[in-house]
Parts: C-alpha cells; sequence; structure tokens
C-alpha cells in the first residue's frame, strides 16, 4: 500500500508536537491559577493520546524512521520526568519514589543504547507496559487531584468557609502516594527484568 509523504511524517509531527506541548504544561501545573491546573491535566490528557495515536499510525502504515525510533520515547521520558519533577516541587510525589521511576527510565535507556550497538533490538515487556500504565495512570489521577483541591479551596474561601483543604490533605497525599509506589514498584521490577534478560550484553564489558 503506498501512502503518501504527508501521511510519512505524520507520526513524527505527531511526536514533535508533544514534546513542544511539553513545555506548556510545566508551567501550567505551576501556576497559582486554577483555570491552569486544569490546562494541565488537558495538555497531560492530549499528550498521552499522541503518544498512542503516532505509534498506531506507524504501526497500521509500516512508517519506520530515524527519527521516530530516537524521538518518540525521549518525548515520552521529556513528558513523564517534566510531570514527576513537578510533583516533588509540589510536594505531592515522594522524592525516592521519582528516583526510582527515574533512574530505571535512565538504566533501560542505557541497556537499549547497547543492545542496539551490537544489533539487537529489545522489545517492551510486560511489566513496562505496566510500569507505563501504572505512571500514566497516576500522573493523571495527580493532576486531577490538585485541579480537584483547588476548586474546593476556591470554593470555601468564596463562601467564607475555612475547612481543612490544605495540600496536606489525605486525598492529595494517599492517593497519589499509593499510586506512585505502585509505578515505582514496577519501575523497579521492570528494569531488573530488563538487566537479567539482557545481561549478556554487558558480558563483553566486565
Amino acid at each position: 500500500m503506498q501512502i503518501s509523504e504527508n501521511l510519512k511524517k505524520l507520526p513524527n509531527r505527531i511526536t514533535m508536537f508533544r514534546i513542544i506541548i511539553t513545555f506548556a504544561f510545566i508551567p501550567a501545573i505551576l501556576a497559582e491559577r486554577l483555570m491552569w491546573n486544569y490546562a494541565a491535566l488537558g495538555i497531560f490528557l492530549i499528550a498521552s493520546i499522541s503518544d498512542f495515536l503516532d505509534g498506531y499510525l506507524a504501526r497500521k502504515y509500516n512508517i519506520i524512521s530515524v527519527f521516530g525510533q530516537v524521538m518518540d520515547p525521549l518525548a515520552d521520558k521529556i513528558l513523564v520526568l517534566a510531570a514527576l519533577l513537578c510533583f516533588v516541587h509540589l510536594q505531592v510525589a515522594p522524592v525516592w519514589m521519582v528516583i526510582i521511576i527515574i533512574s530505571r527510565e535512565f538504566f533501560v535507556s542505557g541497556i537499549r543504547t547497547m543492545a542496539a550497538q551490537q544489533g539487537k533490538i529489545i522489545a517492551a515487556s510486560k511489566w513496562g507496559k505496566l510500569k507505563t500504565a501504572t505512571e500514566m495512570t497516576a500522573i493523571s489521577a495527580t493532576l486531577l487531584l490538585i485541579s480537584i483541591h483547588k476548586t474546593l479551596a476556591h470554593y470555601q474561601i468564596k463562601q467564607g468557609e475555612f475547612m481543612d483543604i490544605s495540600p496536606e490533605t489525605w486525598m492529595l497525599k494517599l492517593i497519589p502516594y499509593i499510586l506512585f509506589f505502585i509505578a515505582a514498584s514496577f519501575s523497579l521490577i521492570s528494569g531488573l527484568e530488563y538487566f537479567f534478560k539482557n545481561k549478556s550484553i554487558f558480558e563483553s564489558e566486565f
């Protein structure tokens, strides 16, 4: 099946779009205004959908490019790492969990790079896919909770009420903690799986 040049380039354009909107996501989530926090949630969801879309198009039409192979996973990492670092700044994600998740990303990227230099391609594992799913769920849920928290704060201040709606409330602390704990656990497990399944890559180095 012959496809047009525009269609061939569409997955790469979607990937580039995802990278660009990530830089709009950062100030939106860090902003004090409520509308910007909802905008951050919307941007993240759009970016997540675009990730699915460019992958779907690439698979359906067998579109393979060096740009896509390098930049698509990089775009995903930029988006996720930006969200995680913002959450640490906002004190809604534990630092040690974020360190595990980020370390795993760099570690697996290193393994993939070494494998590629040896002519090997490492496919995503079941644990890797679970890691990605839990990461996206944790980030989306946390963005939603931040928006809900600020909505309640805005409403109660407007009504002259002063209930305990600080960032220390259980909803904004406990739920992200549980979700990021699961994501960090899957990150650790999948990182170890990648290492043990591909430890032959390291044999010539030690």
